[in-house]
């Protein structure tokens, strides 16, 4: 999108760029959780030392008003500072405290959903205090307004079909699309419908250079390039019709959601899908007895290798040690994380 990457880090990418390309990347990125504008970074090996260093080198009163509220998410790990609430509650303190200074009173803190939110990460031992531009984890596109229990989170969804290099070449299919994030990521994508379009990105505003004028001409030339997803290209189905019920609610939200064709039906009983690019997040046997959970991959295996000629299959497994019970030869396997857990995105390719 035009910005400069500086390092990979463990937790991301640094990167840096003028105001119109940071406000697209928080427009259109599909893939980033969280942009976070780092205010201070140092050295950190005591308690008094992060309340000094948040007290006397950042001016707070540039960044909260007294009307406004704050969130701090805290995480530390490997340091002598162990604890993440307890490191939240110091630069709590350091912030209120130097209010209490200036105007004899403070802000009002909240646990979470602030109008200003603060990041402070904490790792061996090194500290940085970042403002968090959007104030959201940018997973959340406005679109899921209703799901079934623990939903594929957007962001995870759209990395799969970056992964799948799927461009509209063929339809795509989503045997198990529980409650349309796959459905709803690939729609987006095809049709070139910013991450934002519907989140309200309201933290962005309250940013002290923040330009109006600037952002409202990013996301209008961002949606001059959307275009209509044609019916026919993108496909769903699930056993469970509630689930169906919950993708067509949330697909409705989209510009053209209703163009997806979906219907009840186990992957089991589908008719032949030939030439198609299918993707699919299967249950890995939270709620499941072991034996059933194989049973259930050897027959996504049957079905794939049976009833799907010509066609590639991107499969997320939840638990990579059912890659074999597929009973198929994977092309690739990468690793993706789904918040904490480490899950396997395998391709197969169907002769």
């Amino acid at each position: 999108m035009g910005a400069e990457v500086i390092q990979e880090v463990s937790r991301g990418i640094r990167f840096t760029c003028n105001k119109e390309i940071l406000y697209k990347v928080v427009y259109n990125s599909r893939l980033i959780t969280r942009i976070l504008a780092p205010l201070i970074s140092f050295q950190c090996h005591s308690e008094k030392y992060l309340y000094n260093q948040a007290t006397q080198n950042i001016d707070w009163t540039e960044l909260i008003s007294l009307n406004q509220t704050f969130t701090i998410i805290t995480n530390v790990n490997n340091s002598k500072i162990n604890n993440s609430l307890y490191a939240g509650q110091i630069l709590k303190d350091a912030i209120c405290d130097q209010f209490r200074k200036k105007y004899n009173e403070r802000p009002n803190f909240k646990t979470r959903d602030g109008d200003v939110v603060l990041s402070l990460y904490i790792h061996e031992n090194w500290a940085t205090i970042s403002l968090d531009i959007t104030g959201i984890s940018l997973h959340k596109r406005g679109y899921r307004t209703v799901s079934n229990t623990a939903p594929m989170q957007e962001t995870l969804a759209a990395a799969i079909i970056k992964l799948s290099s799927w461009k509209g070449e063929k339809p795509l299919y989503d045997i198990m699309c529980g409650s349309g994030t796959l459905l709803a990521e690939a729609l987006m994508f095809y049709s070139n419908i910013p991450a934002g379009y519907l989140r309200k990105d309201e933290h962005i505003r309250l940013m002290p250079d923040f330009d109006m004028d600037l952002w409202e001409t990013v996301k209008n030339e961002s949606n001059k390039h959307i275009r209509e997803c044609p019916k026919g290209l993108i496909f769903g189905s699930d056993m469970d019709n509630e689930s169906i019920e919950f993708t067509k609610t949330n697909l409705r939200n989209l510009p053209f959601g209703e163009n997806i064709e979906l219907n009840v039906s186990p992957f089991q009983e589908l008719p032949k899908i030939e030439n198609r690019i299918i993707v699919c997040n299967p249950p890995y046997g939270v709620r499941m007895m072991e034996s059933r959970i194989k049973g259930l991959y050897n027959d996504l295996g049957d079905f794939l290798k049976q009833n799907c000629p010509h066609s590639e299959a991107y499969i997320l497994f939840g638990k990579p040690e059912l890659i074999p019970e597929l009973r198929l030869r994977v092309h690739w396997k990468k690793t993706l994380m789904n918040g904490d857990i480490e899950t396997k995105l395998a391709k197969v390719i169907l002769r």
